[in-house]
């Protein structure tokens, strides 16, 4: 009788490895969605973008999210296996972060996504998102100023 490959105790090895590395890249799920969504987010405004310039969208440009989305990802979990296995406890001791390295390399790889979208909006709309929000900032400190010089002048 010929057995399968899967079903036997390798399958179980095999699960139980599958499982234990899940477990230990858990904490930083989070941060691995945030940056898998501005990934996407940028190809879809990216996609806009090109067919409102009117280009030719094709199969290979689509396909660049792939290898995009895989060197991200890694870059970030390998960053969690340096703060948690080699430089973590050495760099809790001058900055009191947790998962330090994990969390700046997630932040750059965000930032340069977070630009590129900016990018992309300002070719489909002609407004610039920095600047919005900038100035929706802006304005919304002025309320909070106005609203207290008024609860100022009515007490």
């Amino acid at each position: 009788m010929v057995e399968d490959w899967h079903s036997g105790s390798e399958m179980v090895y095999i699960k139980s490895f599958i499982l234990a590395l899940g477990s230990f890249f858990l904490p930083i799920k989070p941060l691995l969605l945030l940056v898998g969504l501005f990934i996407c987010t940028d190809t879809i405004l990216g996609l806009w973008a090109a067919y409102k310039r009117g280009e030719k969208i094709s199969s290979r440009k689509l396909g660049n999210i792939i290898p995009k989305m895989i060197l991200y990802q890694s870059a970030v979990l390998i960053g969690y296996v340096l703060d948690v296995l080699l430089l973590g406890e050495f760099i809790n001791y001058f900055i009191n972060i947790p998962m330090f390295i994990t969390k700046i390399i997630a932040m750059i790889l965000i930032f340069v996504e977070a630009l590129s979208i900016n990018e992309n909006f300002e070719n489909i709309t002609g407004k610039n998102l920095f600047n919005s929000a900038k100035q929706l900032i802006s304005r919304g400190i002025n309320i909070k100023k106005d609203i207290s010089k008024f609860r100022d002048e009515t007490s």
